[in-house]
């Protein structure tokens, strides 16, 4: 008659695993692939996305990492620098063999150990923000 709180919390959460991280990186490579063809378009919907920045990091025929980020600028003419951009310390792994887009921190990826839940919390992040750009 009686559950105890494990049981409870089982049947009202589902855990995240391994599968869902795969499914986020597919996603991820999908929705970036088509960030990536809205912005060699020039104009997307009357978007401007030519401020996005791609820095390469290693590109081959399968494997490409880089760093993105975006540059603001200022509307006023009194900043003698108009652009700047705020770097994140984010490394992007994009396999095109496997059709996946993998997010690390720089932590993580010089550390070479990272939890799933940290993983899943900076691809979701990533998806939500890919998402968010391609419906702007």
């Amino acid at each position: 008659m009686f559950r105890n709180d494990r049981q409870i919390r089982n049947s009202e959460f589902k855990e995240i695993n391994f599968n869902h991280l795969m499914s986020i990186y597919e996603l991820n490579y999908h929705n970036f692939k088509q960030v990536i063809n809205s912005k060699l378009s020039r104009n997307h919907y009357g978007k401007n996305i030519k401020n996005l920045i791609i820095e390469d990091i290693f590109h081959d025929k399968f494997t490409r990492i880089f760093k993105m980020y975006h540059k603001f600028s200022y509307d006023d003419q009194v900043y003698c620098n108009k652009t700047f951009s705020i770097k994140p310390h984010l490394i992007f792994y994009m396999y095109e063999d496997a059709q996946l887009l993998e997010v690390k921190s720089l932590r993580d990826n010089q550390n070479f150990k990272s939890d799933i839940d940290s993983k899943i919390k900076l691809n979701l992040n990533l998806f939500y923000w890919l998402k968010r750009y391609i419906n702007q």
